[in-house]
């Protein structure tokens, strides 16, 4: 059975996807096993995780076609934020009422919303909290990943634009009352 390259790039981008949400379970479990021990281990799973988010979106958009897994993306996007916010929990660098209560928070807003953009505004103090983290105790991987992501914004400006201001739109309509 032959493939063609599209068929390839659309496997390709599933396979990223799948292999973000199993990065997710990965820091889990290191935070339920080992806590705070491997939190070199885990920052390598998180930066791991996001190029792979990077690359399956480029792989997908590559492929012209929908891709199989395509349709989860967002929700891997969100199982991994929440996972690292996990580890983050479970080894002790954020208080478990703080992390229950800011979750339950999260739960009813985006339930009673139904907003991607709302959802968003939810991960981005996790991932901003998953940094400063990073910058204190794995600094080296912190200031790689650092660049990494300063290259791919300056690569993907025009795209990162777009999303970004879409998503403000999406909040200010909503926090006029619009739909």
């Amino acid at each position: 059975m032959k493939i063609d390259k599209y068929t390839l790039y659309a496997r390709v981008a599933d396979g990223l996807t799948l292999f973000r949400a199993l990065t997710g379970v990965a820091i889990l479990y290191e935070g339920w096993k080992y806590g705070r021990n491997s939190v070199h281990q885990v920052a390598i799973y998180i930066i791991i995780g996001w190029i792979a988010d990077a690359l399956d979106g480029a792989f997908a958009r590559r492929s012209g076609q929908r891709t199989y897994l395509g349709r989860y993306d967002f929700l891997v996007d969100v199982f991994l934020t929440w996972a690292t916010f996990g580890y983050l929990t479970m080894a002790g660098y954020i208080p478990w009422p703080l992390a229950l209560l800011y979750t339950l928070i999260a739960m009813i807003i985006v339930a009673l919303v139904q907003r991607k953009a709302v959802v968003i505004v939810f991960m981005r103090p996790i991932d901003l909290t998953t940094g400063l983290i990073a910058f204190r105790y794995v600094p080296e991987l912190a200031l790689l990943f650092g660049l990494w992501l300063i290259g791919l914004g300056i690569v993907r400006w025009r795209r990162v634009k777009t999303r970004v201001r879409g998503w403000i739109r999406e909040l200010i309509a909503l926090l006029r009352g619009q739909s």
